[in-house]
């Protein structure tokens, strides 16, 4: 099929606008990768996808070879979208987002701009329309923590919770006889993420006690 150049440099200007939507959602958010990388990889997909599909004539050309280095080449942006804080691994879904666009990017590509558009569609209501599911199904836990105050015990606990996507809704701290009782109630935090961060708690010379759920009943 003889595909003009204009057609071809269309293609991956769309690409690129339909990445930049995808990554305005992770911007908005403020993940490590926003509007500029998913704007890139959708382009840069779409523009493998066009180079290995237009630019060699031949029997031999197989432009399906192209689209699966892409997909390799996007696990290693992924992983750098990563980040591991503590005993947990944030950025998962962002890593997500740009294998995601890329697959978005080669659609369009191969001309396909409606499946393209629909799969963006897909897509924004998966991340935006399941935040508000998502934080009814998630449990809300009670942790209770005595420890020595002076030692940044809390600083961790927050940077692991923000890292999990977990937040704290109430927090109340009382000090008494030199010894600091907080108890907190998270939301997000459950199963083994909780049995983690009273772990990591409990070992902690400062800290005298972490009470879970079932103790505080």
């Amino acid at each position: 099929m003889d595909v003009g150049q204009l057609e071809l440099v269309l293609r991956v200007v769309a690409a690129a606008l339909l990445g930049a939507i995808l990554g305005a959602e992770r911007e908005i958010n403020q993940k490590t990768a926003g509007l500029r990388t998913h704007t890139l990889v959708a382009a840069g997909a779409a523009l493998f996808t066009v180079a290995g599909a237009f630019a060699f004539s031949g029997d031999g050309v197989d432009p399906t070879r192209v689209a699966a280095q892409i997909v390799t080449g996007i696990g290693f942006i992924g992983a750098g979208g990563m980040i591991r804080s503590g005993f947990t691994v944030s950025g998962i879904t962002t890593a997500a987002t740009l294998w995601f666009a890329a697959a978005i990017g080669m659609t369009v590509g191969f001309g396909m701009y409606a499946v393209a558009v629909a799969a963006l569609v897909v897509a924004l209501l998966v991340m935006v329309g399941f935040a508000p599911l998502r934080s009814r199904i998630r449990r809300v836990e009670h942790l209770q923590i005595v420890y020595r105050p002076g030692h940044g015990t809390l600083t961790p606990l927050f940077d692991t919770l923000n890292a999990i996507g977990a937040h704290v809704q109430n927090m109340s701290l009382v000090e008494e006889d030199g010894l600091r009782t907080v108890t907190l109630e998270i939301a997000g935090l459950g199963g083994e993420a909780l049995d983690r961060v009273v772990t990591s708690l409990r070992a902690r010379d400062e800290v005298l006690s972490v009470e879970t759920p079932e103790h505080l009943g």
